[in-house]
């Protein structure tokens, strides 16, 4: 039986119905010449058939299995690289070593080495499977956390883009405690405390993290992070804050400020609503709507 069909053992084709009556029609159809054996010669000619599939099965596995080990040597190989920031195209150099090594302590074992595919675009394709499983894992952890926290660093690469790395911390209900970097956000247009928000609110979003569960944020004092104007911090703290998103569509705009944007929770964002209202033209009001 191969694939609960039966397999013959002769010509190695199979039966699609496991019936007697279509085993039997093979066997004399393809095969009749086998009916003079004696029950002897057939009993011999069984069983070196089945030592033949045997041993075919055996070699199959056997190349599955190193098969599975040059790959899984190649995802190390690819995480080391990745790790040390290395080019993808180090992997070759890397192929070089592991050859002359192997070629002068284990020349048995040349063959299977060489099986290992360290090219630059195998090592670019181990990388992305490998973060790519990083996020799936990572998002599914999310879901568990009964609450977490929130770091961000901004920073200017070489080529003078901004980029926001945004990392999470979260206990879970058996106080298991996962930190990871969430996510990598490039700036490329402005840096201020609404673009910051919007960046994080579309990672919170992409990776399932609730703000109900949002316990504190930390961040690198950058002005746009606790800006006298627009804090991406106490935007974020002030969208955290069901109690005031339910009030808000309920009064108005000018009470709303007032009462539930206090100095002392919210001094940033009070400051920039009472300019916005001393402002003329609805429009700026729309806008302070927009960013609250």
């Amino acid at each position: 039986m191969h694939n609960s069909k039966p397999t013959c053992l002769i010509c190695k084709e199979k039966v699609s119905v496991v019936k007697e009556y279509n085993v039997r029609r093979h066997y004399e159809t393809k095969h009749s010449e086998y009916a003079k054996f004696s029950k002897e010669l057939k009993t011999r000619k069984l069983d070196s058939l089945k030592s033949e599939l045997r041993n075919q099965q055996r070699l199959l596995n056997s190349s599955i299995h190193s098969s599975s080990d040059t790959v899984k040597a190649s995802y190390s190989v690819a995480m080391i690289i990745s790790k040390r920031m290395k080019s993808f195209s180090d992997g070759e150099f890397v192929k070089e070593c592991l050859d002359a090594v192997v070629k002068d302590i284990l020349p048995d074992k040349t063959k299977k080495f060489s099986n290992i595919s360290l090219s630059r675009q195998t090592i670019c394709r181990r990388v992305n499977d490998i973060s790519n499983e990083i996020v799936v894992t990572l998002r599914d952890q999310i879901k568990y956390f009964k609450s977490y926290s929130l770091a961000f660093d901004e920073c200017t690469d070489i080529s003078d883009t901004s980029q926001l790395v945004v990392y999470i911390r979260g206990v879970t209900e058996s106080f298991q405690v996962k930190q990871e970097m969430l996510n990598l956000v490039s700036l490329k247009d402005t840096t201020k405390g609404e673009d910051i928000f919007q960046a994080v609110m579309k990672c919170l979003s992409d990776n399932g993290a609730n703000l109900e569960t949002l316990a504190g944020l930390t961040t690198d004092g950058a002005p746009a992070m606790i800006g006298r104007n627009k804090g991406v911090t106490e935007i974020i703290d002030l969208q955290c804050n069901s109690e005031l998103r339910l009030v808000y569509p309920t009064i108005s705009k000018i009470d709303f400020y007032n009462k539930y944007v206090t100095a002392e929770k919210y001094p940033n964002l009070r400051i920039f609503a009472q300019r916005v209202v001393s402002s003329f033209g609805s429009t700026y009001v729309q806008k302070c709507n927009k960013i609250i």
